[in-house]
Order: structure tokens, then C-alpha cells, then sequence
């Protein structure tokens, strides 16, 4: 045998030990396509396969490109305030509404279909979106392609691409591009998956008798911090003007700005306040402010000792009090010379403890018999009181 021969036959056995190997592995594509069918048939006995399952990952400033008016477009809540899209075409709408509420799905008109969608169109093809999802997620051998799927439950209908475009603010996005071939080739749809990429890991889990996927969080504090975005806009000036004259503004329309320098910039966030100042410029052809550092050092740390207190507005409370007398300017003595506690000889002697003592028992058991007998008079006047 030859040297390309065996080439050859060592290429043929390694594509065949992949091809079967890649039967065996439950992806993405093929856990989607699989549910696709299986929950179709489940919900509304519905023939559907999926003709072709793409995935590529895009970044959330694209996800406007995959917004179309025509399409319905349904925002599904996700765990960790994640929010997913799910994109269906006309054709693909009015299949599944076809077959839900006249049980056939009916072939496309020749016009094409311009119809717009409406909220029973979104209520109805929700559940379709809410089981393959969740079903799906169960499926693939890897940990991250579950976490792509699961917990997602149908939010609102978007009635128009900015809604969806203002609620979809992850920075990165995996897009699943589906054909759905509908009643054995009646009708072929589209059916988009925006998802945003996840930092969970999903385990399936048995709950009540049922697998069921659970997602745990990997993501640290450090990685949700840096994937946090802050929206700030730049003023270069304040314009007055009357509503009329703003109302009456049309493209092309020039309002001069009265600036003779860009090193005036404001950094305002979303609430109109103004957080720094900077100049406007730009950088490898991209508009960049820098912005300007503030000194605040000065306010960090404690001013405590005797060579700061130039510095401070205190009161000086070492200084004598105004008009300058002391204690001895007013007549009053020192406290160094004053007799606190008097002559002591004066005092008389003081008894002898025992004899103290015994002074002392005598006056309590002349106090104890005196209680006594009032206690005993008290009784006497209560029973003749109550005719004893």
C-alpha cells in the first residue's frame, strides 16, 4: 500500500469516527430542531421540522440589524433580570395562528402578507417560544449551551423594533436563525433567538417526579461590575429659544452654537446633572472628552494637629475671655488656698460600734411592736366591720 493510500484510508477513518461522534453529541442546533417538532405536535399537533439551525454570536450594538417592523417580535424575562428576544416572520405567525384556530395551516397568499400584528397574535405564539426554549434547554451535553436556554418565560410584545432594542442592553448576544418548515412544505418561516450570553451554569435536577434545570451563577462581583454600562452625554452649550421656533426645525436647519473652544464640554448623565468638565475632542477617529481632575485630596484627610489649625475656622479657646480679667482681677480667691474641708478638731468623737449596734436593735424592736399592734388593730376593726 502506498503512502497516499494510506493517507487516504487513515482521513476516511478519522471523518467517519467524527461523523459518528458528532451523531452522538447533542448540540445546540439539534436539541432545538428536536424540540422544535416535539412541542409543535405536543401544542397543536402541528407537522414541523426544522430545516436549518445557524448560530453566530454578535454584539448588542447589531442586535438593531435583526429588528424588522414586519416580524413579531416577543421579549421573553430570563433570570437575573436577563431579557431575551424571539423573532417570528409573518409566515411564520400566520402558520402557527392557522393552525391553532382553524386547525389546517393554509398556503402564503402571491402578495406576500402585510397584515400587522397585534397582541392575540403574541399571546398565541408565546407558549409555542416558552415551551421550546425550556424544553431545549434540557438537551445539550454542554453546561454553557444550556445556561443560553434556560429560564426565559414570555415578558411583552415589542410593537416596535426601538421597544425591543431599549429592553435587549446586554453586551453580547448569541443570534439562532431557524427555518421552520410547516404541514410537510405549506408553509416555511423564520424564527429568530436573540440570547443574551450567560454566566450560569445549568444542572438538571429531579423536582416532583420531573427533570427540571437549575441554574447556579458563576459570575464574581468584579465581572458583573465591568459588564455594567453608564449612558453619559457630552453639552457643549445651552441654546434658548421659543417652542414655536423649535417646533418649526427641519434636517438641514443650522443653529449656531456660539463656541470658540471645545474645552468647555459638560459630562451630564440621564439626569440632565453635570458630572465633570472636559474637552471635546478626538482620538483614532473616535469623539473622546478629557476630562478634567478635580483636586479633593484636601478633604480626605483629618486635619488634627496644632500646625493645621491656621487652617480651620475654629474658636480660640485658650485665649482669656474679653476683657481681659483673670480670677484674681475680680477679687475672687485661688482654689490652691481655699480650705475645703474645714478644721477637723472640731468634730465630735464617734461611738463605739457594738454600742451602736445595740442602740440600734433596740429602736427596730421598739419599731417591729409598735408595727405590730397597728397591723393587730387594723384586723379587729376589719372583722367588726364585717359582723364577726
Amino acid at each position: 500500500m502506498s503512502a497516499e493510500q494510506t493517507t487516504t484510508l487513515v482521513q476516511r477513518t478519522a471523518r467517519t469516527a467524527r461523523e459518528a461522534q458528532a451523531a452522538r453529541t447533542m448540540s445546540l442546533a439539534r436539541a432545538l430542531r428536536l424540540t422544535a417538532a416535539k412541542q409543535a405536535d405536543r401544542l397543536m399537533g402541528l407537522p414541523l421540522s426544522a430545516l436549518s439551525v445557524t448560530r453566530r454570536a454578535i454584539s448588542g450594538e447589531d442586535v438593531s440589524s435583526s429588528l424588522e417592523v414586519s416580524s413579531l417580535m416577543l421579549l421573553m424575562d430570563g433570570a437575573g433580570d436577563q431579557v431575551a428576544a424571539a423573532i417570528l416572520d409573518p409566515v411564520l405567525v400566520t402558520g402557527l395562528i392557522q393552525q391553532q384556530t382553524m386547525g389546517k395551516v393554509m398556503p402564503p397568499p402571491e402578495g406576500g402578507e402585510t397584515r400587522r400584528h397585534t397582541a392575540t397574535d403574541a399571546a398565541l405564539c408565546a407558549p409555542f417560544i416558552e415551551k421550546l426554549l425550556s424544553g431545549a434547554a434540557l438537551l445539550p451535553d454542554t453546561p454553557d449551551e444550556c445556561a443560553l436556554l434556560n429560564g426565559y418565560r414570555f415578558g411583552v410584545w415589542a410593537r416596535e423594533p426601538r421597544q425591543a432594542q431599549l429592553a435587549l442592553d446586554a453586551s453580547e448576544y448569541v443570534l439562532v436563525e431557524m427555518t421552520l418548515d410547516m404541514a410537510a412544505g405549506t408553509r416555511a418561516g423564520k424564527l429568530m433567538l436573540l440570547l443574551p450570553q450567560s454566566k450560569r451554569v445549568v444542572v438538571p435536577v429531579e423536582q416532583g417526579g420531573d427533570t427540571v434545570a437549575k441554574a447556579i451563577s458563576t459570575a464574581n462581583l468584579a465581572e458583573n461590575v465591568l459588564g455594567l454600562t453608564a449612558d453619559l452625554m457630552i453639552g457643549l452649550t445651552r441654546i434658548k429659544m421659543p417652542l414655536q421656533k423649535v417646533s418649526g426645525l427641519k434636517v438641514g436647519d443650522m443653529l449656531d452654537l456660539n463656541l470658540s473652544s471645545m474645552a468647555h464640554a459638560l459630562v451630564i448623565d440621564g439626569n440632565g446633572r453635570a458630572l465633570a468638565r472636559g474637552t471635546l475632542g478626538q482620538i483614532d477617529g473616535w469623539r473622546a472628552v478629557q476630562v478634567e481632575q478635580r483636586d479633593d485630596r484636601k478633604h480626605t484627610k483629618p486635619r488634627r494637629r496644632a500646625s493645621d489649625r491656621d487652617g480651620l475656622d475654629l474658636p480660640d479657646v485658650t485665649a482669656p475671655q474679653p476683657g481681659g480679667e483673670g480670677l484674681e482681677d475680680v477679687g475672687l480667691p485661688s482654689l490652691a488656698d481655699m480650705d475645703v474641708f474645714g478644721n477637723l478638731d472640731d468634730l465630735p468623737e464617734l461611738p463605739d460600734m457594738e454600742e451602736a449596734a445595740q442602740a440600734a436593735d433596740s429602736q427596730m424592736a421598739d419599731w417591729n411592736a409598735a408595727q405590730g399592734s397597728r397591723e393587730d388593730d387594723d384586723d379587729t376593726k376589719r372583722q367588726n366591720q364585717a359582723g364577726w
